[in-house]
């Protein structure tokens, strides 16, 4: 049976969970193909390739592309069986009942897509199938139990994504070695997703270190791959004996420098140490608030000033790279809150920053919290994936929306040249929001992780074309704001 998977690329990052899915469903004997919606008309590639099913992974920001396509299928060619996973339908069910979707699949998709399929193969009805929920579910819906051992799942296929869109030309590849997160940032939906799956296994899983280097072999044997990007919650807890296996077994196997995610209250010198042999290059971890009542309080971090900072220049002492986020415009926090993450990121002196615009996700804790203090009301349509645009939260002010919008686009910059903070933060970010410190952001941007965070050995032009593509794509977004 032909499935055509059908996504909007928003980044060079291969969406993984798909591509997995995709993998289970070719072992099981059914073609697989691609529309990737940037590149392809997806009407023209049904047209073409008339699949008998089609199928979505979403985030809630995606989600409304995905909605307006699917009503045009239906509408197009009624015949065919659609349906979306991902975050979105897991933490929201309920919106099948408004859209034209055939059925949703809840959490891990591995197994009850393979089942779907059968199902619409054979003519048998879905309702019943585990983690598969339609119009007509009325009762006993269920997920299965969690993929305990994820070494028996197949790698994904990543040539469905590598061989028919421009990421399989660009040398950073990402990948996932682990599921699950046991932390409970308000702002994230693993709280939410262990509550989903309570009982039904562990939450936090990992490939064995010999599945993640075969894994990257593979790529490497087949696609331009200079460097790699773990795309995990939290890539190490601790320097465990996973650890000390992968910084030998790396280093002697796959000999490319990488990326992490990780806490600053997990990280250790012995830590530091196995993964700069390994040849780690960048780590991220996440600053989110300056101020830490409300790191603690408002986010569920509670970590220190001191054990972020020392976290940082931990990695500055061994020459690793740093990437952190701080998360501006949090409900009823002021402008003065988000400078304490840009002095903090400086003291910390990490190398990249992000100051995205803090939005609401519904089915997290602080999206919950924020409608409760009347700040926001949910609108699918209204949310995205970008966090540079203007907040949507009635607790601000337009000046203050205007000035969380150039400190996201001038605190980065500002970290890379800490000596302008007092122009940045005392003047330009008041001045009008506009153009010119989109152009300095993504400028900034291109250099930083071209010459430090990562190691893609692309050539200048490639690295020009991203930095225009980006460039184009705020250009349209400012455009078609002001209209």
């Amino acid at each position: 049976m032909k499935v055509l998977f059908v996504f909007k690329s928003e980044n060079f990052l291969a969406p993984t969970g798909l591509c997995v899915i995709a993998a289970v469903a070719r072992k099981a004997g059914h073609e697989t193909f691609l529309c990737e919606m940037n590149s392809e008309d997806p009407i023209k590639a049904i047209s073409r390739i008339r699949p008998k099913v089609i199928a979505y992974s979403s985030s809630t920001g995606e989600s409304k592309h995905y909605f307006q396509l699917n009503s045009r299928i239906k509408k197009d060619f009624p015949g065919i069986f659609t349906v979306m996973g991902g975050p979105h339908p897991t933490f929201h069910p309920e919106m099948i009942q408004g859209s034209s979707l055939d059925a949703v699949c809840i959490g891990e998709g591995e197994y009850a897509f393979v089942d779907l399929l059968s199902a619409i193969d054979k003519g048998e009805p879905v309702e019943g199938i585990q983690n598969i929920l339609t119009r007509n579910t009325k009762e006993g819906f269920s997920v299965r139990d969690l993929v305990d051992d994820l070494d028996k799942l197949p790698f994904p296929d990543y040539s469905l994504v590598y061989d028919n869109t421009p990421m399989g030309s660009y040398p950073l590849k990402s990948i996932i070695t682990s599921r699950g997160c046991p932390y409970d940032c308000t702002y994230c939906f693993n709280a939410a997703w262990r509550k989903l799956y309570l009982g039904k296994g562990r939450a936090v899983r990992r490939h064995s270190v010999d599945y993640v280097c075969d894994e990257i072999m593979f790529v490497k044997s087949k696609w331009p791959l200079s460097f790699v990007k773990f795309y995990d919650d939290i890539f190490t807890y601790s320097a465990d004996d996973w650890l000390e296996e992968f910084s030998v077994k790396y280093k002697e196997r796959v000999k490319l420098p990488f990326f992490i995610l990780t806490r600053a209250d997990l990280v250790t010198e012995e830590m530091i140490r196995l993964l700069k042999s390994a040849g780690c290059r960048t780590i991220s971890m996440s600053i989110e608030a300056g101020n830490y009542e409300i790191r603690k309080d408002m986010l569920k971090r509670s970590m220190t000033d001191e054990q972020l900072i020392k976290a940082h220049l931990l990695c500055d002492k061994y020459g690793i790279y740093t990437f952190t986020n701080c998360v501006i415009g949090l409900p009823n926090t002021s402008l003065e809150n988000d400078l304490e993450s840009l002095d903090l990121s400086i003291k910390s002196r990490v190398t990249w920053a992000e100051f995205p615009i803090f939005y609401p996700y519904p089915g997290t804790e602080l999206g919950q919290r924020t409608v409760e203090m009347g700040a926001y009301q949910f609108d699918f349509e209204k949310m995205h994936t970008s966090y540079q645009h203007k907040s949507l939260l009635s607790c601000f002010t337009e000046e203050e929306k205007n000035a969380q919008m150039n400190l996201a686009l001038l605190g980065p910059v500002a970290i890379v040249f800490p000596k302008l903070r007092n122009l940045v933060a005392k003047r330009l970010i008041f001045i009008k929001h506009n153009f010119i410190f989109t152009f300095l952001y993504y400028l900034t941007k291109m250099y930083v992780l071209r010459k430090k965070i990562y190691v893609t050995k692309t050539n200048i032009f490639v690295s020009l074309r991203i930095f225009i593509k980006s460039l184009m794509q705020e250009w349209f977004r400012h455009e078609n704001k002001k209209g």
